[in-house]
């Protein structure tokens, strides 16, 4: 299967494959939707098709991806172009290989069929995004970009797409505007009510006349319009006229017919323009419904499709659990993200009859209803009576025989686990908002934007694609500073079991490397998430009820793939040097009172797909296996009762005072440790990637600490004395 969709940071591109585009055109691989004239096959279903890396880029944040031999990138226009630009980056896999290898041509055509090769790379392209230019003939109405030999471990970043239009010529030239938007040969133009349409016919020309030797209209209806100009008509060089076309038609809904303009342009001698007129309120109800609506669902994913009807376009909607409770009125265009009733809006942008609907969970019954419309915007006419719909419920787990072997009792559980859960494929740590965000955790909003939830507050993250991090952060349910190793590039940094999308300033930076527990005492909310100290008056950070138990699950997951005697991953953790006691009974007991939920399974489901990590959280298939584990020291508990502590103690961490000043932080600040006594005392300051960026041991009363060199953003100060004896305070940094 190709795929004809390319899956950006952002969402999808969706392409306009037979759409001519107007000049100039360009295309940086950054919207969600693919500029008109342009369309790619970017090979495989399911494979990446961009790169992100700051070296592969010219026009952030996205550069395209080609890696298959067959892929291409190309463009369809109107008009002469003259000027194809483009930037090129050659990607080695490992970095080490030499040089860049394989086979790239640029070529062109005047019918997309037939193809000249105008220039090829062979194995001579830059490793940084480099501008490269060609030039294209007068007839040619079409350009690709072709990876005609791909050879392995090299890839191709194209980025910065731009065609470019001739300059006015010596031989006529004919160009056609309708309310000042060109117009395409071959295009439709659609007039709304107006009765009187006006067409700006214009020569390009800067030294011959643009002759009109011949004006007629056809198709079924051209006996609803009247030609009010007749031919010939001479333009001069760089001049224009109009040509005027009135609809004469008395019966109400949609009139249309094709103008044909004959001209001495040598390269378009009949210019064809379609024109659709709307008498009265509406366009004109189509006829039939569509047929063969079929529907494919996963636990976290819903795919669409239905022969077409003779209705323009399609208003598709799903509805969770139950009946659509509205229908569409006549009239009124609804966005896709908006909501009807109880349904939700999951296409309305065109005639697609292959849709893939985003924000599905498990084990839920949804229904799929596709309405056929004509018209546009106030002008639209829905058929109410010949509505299509199928109902589907997503499955849930999908374990199958993933667990063969393993049993919990066996003296190898805690060995065959991990060899299990270790083999799978790993998602590098930047390509997580491309791969979860934008393919799972997103949904569509109103107004071509998204949205995605803080996972630990419930907070409704709304943005423009493509999404950034500037905002919403990669937050490890386990921090990076439990981890047994300092490696940022190992699987167990970037796993997607243990990453969740929560807000940087709001979530991530309040949890911090803070264990995970009820509170007793808050000192902070944001939406459902707080900060405060538990009952033992330890700080601590509670996520919302939805989080918890997957939360808990995820830092389960961790400790049992990724713990070995030389770099230990334990609850709690092994280094402690802020006194960083994460209770392991607090997260059993989270995984037993909040078990899995719908969406938690969906997500399950994603991750576990071969093109994406394709490998399982054991303790969402089985929750009861975390009984069968001392986290503590990774040791197997046959008997599979460890779920209870045997006596609860309660460790108090004193809390100790201090100022800190200035504070937003500007080159150097300073640290008051006279409320330690002169103790002497760890000073660590920890980024929001959770990393270490000062570390220091003293027994003064005061510390200089310089940041100049820092980058923006948030901190965490935190300072531990022997006696367990502690101090935390959120630093800014401009």
């Amino acid at each position: 299967m190709k795929k004809n969709i390319i899956i950006a940071l952002l969402g999808y591109f969706t392409l306009n494959v037979n759409a001519q585009g107007t000049l100039p055109m360009k295309w940086d691989f950054d919207a969600a939707t693919t500029p008109t004239g342009f369309s790619a096959d970017l090979g495989p279903a399911g494979g990446k098709t961009v790169y992100t890396s700051s070296n592969l880029v010219f026009s952030t944040p996205n550069a395209c991806r080609l890696d298959y031999s067959g892929e291409y990138i190309m463009a369809h226009w109107s008009g002469k172009a003259d000027t194809i630009s483009f930037y090129f980056a050659g990607t080695n896999n490992p970095p080490s290989y030499p040089g860049w290898k394989g086979t790239v041509t640029c070529d062109e055509s005047a019918d997309g069929t037939n193809w000249t090769n105008i220039k090829e790379y062979i194995d001579n392209i830059e490793n940084n995004s480099t501008k490269h230019m060609v030039r294209v003939s007068s007839k040619a109405r079409y350009f690709r970009i072709f990876y005609k030999s791909k050879v392995s471990n090299y890839n191709l970043a194209v980025d910065h797409f731009e065609v470019f239009p001739a300059p006015a010529g010596i031989t006529p030239e004919i160009k056609i505007s309708y309310s000042g938007q060109l117009q395409i040969d071959g295009g439709k133009v659609q007039t709304g009510n107006d009765t009187l349409i006006t067409l700006n016919v214009a020569n390009n020309s800067k030294k011959e006349d643009l002759v009109i030797s011949d004006l007629k209209l056809s198709g079924a209806q051209a006996s609803s319009f009247e030609l009010q100009s007749s031919a010939p008509i001479t333009i001069k060089p760089l001049e224009s006229t109009s040509v005027l076309v009135h609809l004469t038609a008395t019966s109400a809904g949609t009139h249309e017919a094709t103008i044909h303009i004959a001209s001495n342009d040598p390269d378009i001698d009949t210019f064809d323009l379609t024109v659709q007129t709307i008498k009265g309120k509406t366009a004109t109800e189509p006829l039939n419904g569509v047929s063969n609506l079929s529907v494919d669902a996963k636990a976290f994913r819903i795919a669409a499709s239905f022969n077409k009807s003779d209705a323009e376009r399609y208003l598709v909607m799903v509805t969770k659990e139950g009946a659509p409770s509205s229908s569409p009125a006549d009239e009124q265009f609804y966005d896709v993200g908006s909501y009807l009733g109880n349904s939700r809006i999951v296409s309305n942008n065109g005639d697609n009859s292959k849709i893939d609907i985003d924000n599905i969970v498990a084990n839920t019954e949804y229904t799929i209803t596709v309405y056929g419309y004509n018209g546009y915007g106030t002008y639209t006419n829905y058929n109410q009576s010949k509505v299509v719909s199928s109902k589907v419920t997503t499955p849930g787990l999908q374990v199958a025989n993933y667990y063969d072997g393993i049993d919990p009792k066996a003296s190898t559980f805690l060995a065959d686990l991990q060899t299990l859960l270790k083999n799978h494929r790993q998602v590098f740590y930047s390509n997580y908002s491309s791969t979860v965000v934008d393919n799972f955790e997103a949904r569509d909003t109103t107004n071509g934007d998204r949205v995605v939830d803080c996972f630990y507050t419930g907070y409704n993250y709304v943005y423009t694609p493509p999404f950034s991090h500037a905002v919403m952060s990669r937050e490890h349910c386990y921090p990076f500073s439990y981890m047994g190793t300092a490696n940022q590039d190992g699987p167990h940094y970037s796993d997607l079991h243990v990453l969740r999308t929560v807000h940087q300033t709001e979530a991530n930076a309040v949890r911090s490397n803070y264990p995970l527990n009820n509170l007793k005492e808050v000192r902070s909310t944001f939406v459902a998430g707080k900060y405060g100290k538990d009952s033992a008056g330890n700080f601590a950070y509670e996520p919302r009820d939805f989080a918890k138990g997957s939360a808990a699950r995820a830092n389960l997951y961790e400790c049992v793939t990724y713990h070995s005697t030389s770099t230990p991953f334990t609850l709690p953790t092994s280094n402690q040097f802020i006194y960083e006691i994460q209770d392991e009974f607090v997260l059993k007991r989270w995984n037993t009172q909040y078990p899995p939920t719908k969406w938690e399974i969906a997500r399950q489901e994603y991750i576990a797909q071969a093109s994406v990590q394709g490998n399982r959280n054991p303790f969402v298939d089985y929750p009861e296996w975390a009984c069968y584990v001392k986290f503590s020291d990774m040791s197997h508990v046959p008997t599979g009762d460890l779920c209870q502590p045997a006596k609860q103690t309660k460790v108090l961490t004193p809390e100790v005072t201090i100022n800190v000043y200035p504070n937003p932080v500007v080159d150097e600040f300073q640290v008051d440790l006279k409320g330690f006594n002169g103790k002497n005392v760890d000073v660590y300051v920890i980024d929001y990637f959770e990393r270490t960026v000062y570390q220091s041991n003293t027994s003064a009363s005061h510390l200089s600490i310089y940041g100049k060199h820092w980058t923006a953003g948030n901190y965490l100060l935190l300072i531990r004395a022997k006696d367990g004896s502690t101090a935390a305070v959120n630093l800014v940094k401009p």
